[in-house]
């Protein structure tokens, strides 16, 4: 079912090449245009079908589009966006994928008000590896997908945006862009820091005999550097709050061997077992 004639998707990595190649086997527009910093990435989106269509010109890629995705690494976004805004039709939706919410949303909304509708989104989807040639049209399939909601927002094009991701396949959350922040912090920032922790805590020989729990705790290690300390520096306070509450954690435990009293850790392992059980 096409929603839209014309989406621009900025940045065709895997995100961006996700949602493309989406877009296209869900046929939810007639025409997906994707725009990169190198032609070899456009050539690239291209031979995988990522986009119908490609260039290097936000331009000629955001004109007359109905829908403009920027799946650009966090620190980019809010630059992307007022070059996006200056050619886009007026009304036009407008979106990010970025992984925090509250400055882009809030700098964004300066530069878009009144001239098109922007409204911020984050799909709880990826990998540790990056680049259009891991793009996957299945990624989305029954991924939380969180939205933003502020008082400037467009409630009809909130609705509209809201039914283009469920399209995709996402299980869709509104809430304001602190909130956001907050729980995601928890859900996403968090664990990557841990995993840093953590590897960076083993030695040359315990990394020789790392077998399941230690790969798959690392594993979000492997992501890339750029990209996650942007991250961690654009949403600073609720990673540093998260941080500080996992640290509070683990001195619990700690005195609990310390102490052993071996009641009270079977008392935190049933715990964790309960709340790691209802992850779906």
């Amino acid at each position: 079912m096409i929603m839209f004639k014309k989406v621009a998707i900025i940045g065709v990595g895997l995100i961006g090449g996700s949602i493309g190649l989406a877009v296209k086997k869900k046929k939810l527009a007639q025409n997906v245009i994707g725009v990169a910093r190198r032609r070899s990435t456009l050539r690239k989106a291209l031979r995988l079908k990522s986009v119908d269509a490609a260039t290097l010109s936000i331009k000629k890629a955001v004109e007359k589009a109905d829908l403009v995705i920027i799946a650009s690494p966090v620190d980019k976004i809010v630059h992307l966006a007022g070059e996006c805004v200056k050619f886009m039709k007026k009304g036009a939706i407008l979106t990010d994928v970025g992984s925090t919410k509250s400055f882009i949303v809030y700098g964004i909304e300066k530069i878009a008000r009144g001239k098109v509708n922007f409204i911020g989104s984050h799909p709880m989807a990826g990998s540790e590896k990056n680049g259009v040639e891991h793009a996957d049209a299945n990624l989305f399939d029954k991924a939380p997908l969180i939205m933003t909601r502020t008082k400037n927002t467009d409630v009809k094009s909130l609705g509209k945006l809201k039914r283009f991701w469920m399209a995709l396949g996402c299980r869709n959350l509104i809430m304001s862009p602190a909130k956001h922040d907050y729980i995601v912090s928890k859900a996403s920032y968090l664990p990557h820091a841990v995993s840093l922790a953590l590897t960076l805590s083993q030695t040359g020989d315990s990394m020789k005999i790392a077998a399941g729990s230690l790969k798959d705790a690392t594993r979000v290690s492997s992501s890339d550097p750029k990209l996650w300390s942007d991250i961690f520096l654009s949403a600073r306070k609720p990673i540093i709050k998260s941080i500080r509450d996992f640290m509070n954690k683990l001195t619990v435990l700690d005195k609990a061997v310390r102490g052993k009293d071996r009641a009270r850790l079977r008392r935190l392992l049933d715990k964790a077992k309960r709340s790691r059980d209802r992850i779906r």
